[in-house]
């Protein structure tokens, strides 16, 4: 048991540190809260039902523990006011997401153009038609191809566990050579 969480401590802790620091903005707070989410995990390891979801957990602690902050203080604004988004927020498709660049670069033009439109500015697919000047269903085609393309060389890199709505709760790297940076 002991093993485990340390070896996952070791490998999340400096991404869990940069998570609290851009909620807390506050670097020796950001300490105080890591070591209290360290703390919990440790001591409740026992009471998490599936293991497998141990990185998602953890980041759930952490979450938490931001609120109990400013719970505790009675910061300026209440917990409620809190960008409740930006707390919940899946830290992990978030960190995927800045390493995706290079994979939508190695799609073909026109599937690249589609998962940058309706991916990346969250154009509309109908939009996208008209832009492109192709059907309203050619455009759900290639984007949705794109899509497919992407997540194929995605998993060629990386092992990817996601939950049923697709929030990515681990990945683990491959080794790849095929894109770089």
């Amino acid at each position: 048991m002991g093993n485990e969480i340390l070896h996952v401590w070791n490998d999340m802790n400096a991404r869990l540190t940069n998570f609290v620091n851009l909620k807390v903005h506050d670097s020796e707070l950001t300490k105080d809260i890591v070591q209290d989410v360290f703390l919990k995990v440790f001591t409740k390891y026992n009471t998490l039902k599936n293991k497998e979801k141990l990185v998602s957990w953890i980041y759930q602690i952490t979450r938490n523990e931001i609120v109990s902050h400013f719970r505790k203080l009675k910061y300026n604004e209440s917990s409620e006011d809190i960008d409740s988004e930006d707390l919940s927020e899946n830290t992990l498709t978030s960190e995927l997401t800045s390493c995706i660049s290079p994979f939508i670069n190695s799609l073909p033009d026109k599937y690249k153009q589609a998962i940058i439109l309706a991916d990346i500015e969250n154009i509309s697919q109908k939009e996208i038609a008209e832009r492109l000047n192709i059907s309203y269903s050619g455009a759900k085609s290639r984007v949705q191809r794109g899509r497919e393309m992407l997540k194929s060389a995605y998993e060629e890199c990386c092992i990817i566990s996601t939950d049923v709505y697709g929030d990515v709760l681990d990945y683990k790297e491959k080794k790849c050579n095929n894109l770089s940076n």
